[in-house]
C-alpha cells in the first residue's frame, strides 16, 4: 500500500511481530513495526493504534530504575481513518528522508511528521463530580460523613481536555485503605464496598493524550461513622465489664473459701467444746475417784466399795455422754424432722442418766430451713446436756412450740441453777451457753437464759417464722 516513492527513498523497518516486556504501562501486547525519530523516540504500530515512547524511558524500565513507561497513543481521534495497523504486508512501517513516518493500516496509509507534531504539555484539570452512597447521591462538602451501615461507595470524576477527551487517563487512591495508586485507564468511576469505620481521603489524578499528568488532582475527605459496637467506648465498656465479672467471680470464690473455712473452724470449736464438756471432765472425775479409792483400800473396805460404785457410775455416765456427742455429730445427716430428732435425743439422754427427760410439741409442725432446724436441735441438746452435767437435775422438760408467727424451744430443769445478773447474759467460763448464744445469732433467733441458785434454769430460744 506504500507509494513507490516511499519504497525507493526510505529505510526499511522490521517486519517481524515483536513481543514487548510485560509490565510496561500502556504499551500494546504485539508490535508490527518500530521506527525511531530524530528525538530518539520509538514509534510502534499495532492492532490497537500507533504508540510513541522514549527510548530512554524503556531503558530505565529495563534496568529497574523506573517502574512505569510514559506512552502516547494515537488513533482515530488524531486523524487516522482506522487505528488498527497492518502487519501482513512488507514493509508495514517506513521512515522517509524528510523524517516523516508512514504506517500501513487496514484502510490505507497513515503518516506523521514528528518534527512538526506539537506535544500537548498542558495537564488536564480534574474534578470529582459525584459521590454515591448505596446508589444515593451525597452532598460534596469539605468533609463527607457516612452514616453507619453504608456498604457501597462510588466516586465519579472527570478530566477536562479539549484536544482528545476520550484519551484522558486516570489513577486514584483512597488514603487510609489503598496501599498504592490504582490505574483506572479511561474509567471515570471508582468503587469501594464494606469499608471499615475511619477517616479517609480520596484523590484522583488525570493525564492528557500525551501522558502529561496533573499531579495535584482533586481530593475529597470523608469519615465513615462506626456502629455503637465498633466504638472505642464500647470496647472499653466491654473490657471493664469483663474485668468486673472477673473481680466478682474472684470475690465470690474467696467468700466461698472463707465460708468453708469458717464452717471448718466453727466445727472445730464445737468439737473442742464437746470434748471439754464430756470426755475431759469425765476423765478428770474418774481420776479423782480412783485417787480416793486407792487411799481407802487399805483403811476401810466399805467406804472403798462405795467409792468404787460411784466410780463405775461415773464411767458409765462419761461413756453415755461420749456416745451422745458422737450421735450429735452424726445427727445432722438424718432425714428426720426437728421434733423426731429431739424425741430421739431426749430418749437417749433419759436412758443413760437417772434424770427424767420429757418432750412436748405444741401447735402444728411447720418445716423450717434445714440449717435452722439443725441449729435449734443443737441448742436443745446443749441445754439438756448442761442440765445433766452441771445442774444435777432430776427432771428436764423440753417444749417445742409452733404458732402462727414464731417457733419457740424451751428447756426447763429443776437443778441447782446459777446467778444471772442480766437476762440473756452468759456466765464466764460456761462454754456450752456461749455456744448456744453463737448458734442463736447465726439463725437470727433470740436466746433467753433465766436461772436462780436452787430454783433451776430455763433456756428459751425464739425464732420468727419466715
Amino acid at each position: 500500500l506504500l507509494p513507490q516513492r516511499a519504497a525507493e527513498e526510505g529505510a526499511g523497518s522490521k517486519q517481524k511481530i515483536q513481543s514487548f516486556p510485560a509490565g510496561a504501562d500502556g504499551l500494546p501486547d504485539t508490535i508490527y513495526g518500530i521506527l525511531e525519530d530524530a528525538a530518539a523516540n520509538l514509534w510502534l504500530s499495532s492492532r490497537t493504534g500507533i504508540f510513541r515512547v522514549a527510548r530512554s524511558a524503556l531503558d530505565a524500565f529495563a534496568n529497574g530504575s523506573a517502574h512505569t513507561v510514559p506512552v502516547s497513543a494515537y488513533g482515530a481521534p488524531d486523524g487516522m481513518k482506522i487505528r488498527e495497523c497492518s502487519g501482513g504486508g512488507h514493509p508495514s512501517a517506513w521512515k522517509m528522508n524528510d523524517g516523516s513516518l508512514w504506517f500501513a493500516t487496514l484502510e490505507g496509509v497513515s503518516s506523521i511528521d514528528p518534527a512538526r507534531a506539537q506535544e500537548n504539555r498542558l495537564p488536564p484539570p480534574v474534578a470529582i463530580e459525584a459521590l454515591l452512597i448505596d446508589d444515593r447521591p451525597a452532598s460534596l462538602e469539605e468533609a463527607v460523613t457516612v452514616k453507619p451501615g453504608a456498604n457501597r461507595l462510588e466516586f465519579q470524576y472527570a478530566g477536562l481536555s479539549f484536544v482528545a477527551p476520550q484519551k484522558v487517563r486516570y489513577r486514584y487512591r483512597l488514603f487510609g485503605f489503598d496501599r498504592g495508586w490504582i490505574d483506572a485507564g479511561t474509567r471515570r468511576a471508582a468503587f469501594y464496598t464494606n469499608l471499615p469505620p475511619g477517616e479517609y481521603r480520596f484523590q484522583v489524578l488525570a493525564a492528557n493524550n500525551d501522558g502529561v499528568w496533573n499531579e495535584a488532582g482533586a481530593a475529597l475527605a470523608l469519615r465513615i461513622e462506626p456502629h455503637f459496637y465498633q466504638t472505642l467506648w464500647f470496647y472499653s465498656a466491654l473490657v471493664l465489664a469483663v474485668l468486673l465479672l472477673a473481680a466478682l467471680a474472684y470475690r465470690w470464690r474467696v467468700r466461698q473459701v472463707e465460708s468453708g473455712w469458717s464452717a471448718v473452724l466453727a466445727e472445730r470449736s464445737r468439737l473442742a467444746r464437746e470434748i471439754h464438756d464430756t470426755l475431759a471432765q469425765g476423765y478428770v472425775g474418774i481420776s479423782v475417784q480412783l485417787e480416793l479409792l486407792s487411799r481407802l483400800l487399805g483403811a476401810a473396805q466399805e467406804p472403798a466399795r462405795q467409792q468404787l460404785d460411784e466410780t463405775r457410775a461415773l464411767v458409765r455416765s462419761s461413756l453415755a455422754e461420749a456416745r451422745t456427742s458422737i450421735w450429735q455429730l452424726r445427727s445432722q445427716n438424718t432425714a428426720q424432722d426437728l421434733p423426731a430428732r429431739l424425741a430421739h435425743f431426749c430418749g437417749s439422754a433419759a436412758h443413760s442418766s437417772p434424770a427424767k427427760v420429757y418432750l412436748q410439741v405444741k401447735g402444728t409442725y411447720h418445716p423450717l430451713d434445714r440449717a435452722i432446724e439443725n441449729e435449734l436441735q443443737r441448742i436443745g441438746q446443749e441445754a439438756v446436756l448442761n442440765a445433766l452435767r452441771h445442774a444435777e437435775a432430776t427432771r428436764i422438760d423440753v417444749q417445742l412450740i409452733y404458732d402462727g408467727t414464731r417457733v419457740c424451744l424451751k428447756v426447763d430443769d429443776n437443778g441447782r441453777g446459777f446467778p444471772v445478773t442480766e437476762v440473756s447474759s452468759v456466765p464466764v467460763g460456761h462454754f456450752g451457753l456461749q455456744g448456744m448464744r453463737e448458734r442463736a445469732a447465726q439463725i437470727g433467733a433470740v436466746l433467753i437464759v433465766e436461772s436462780q441458785p436452787g430454783k433451776g434454769t430455763q433456756v428459751c430460744v425464739e425464732l420468727a417464722r419466715g
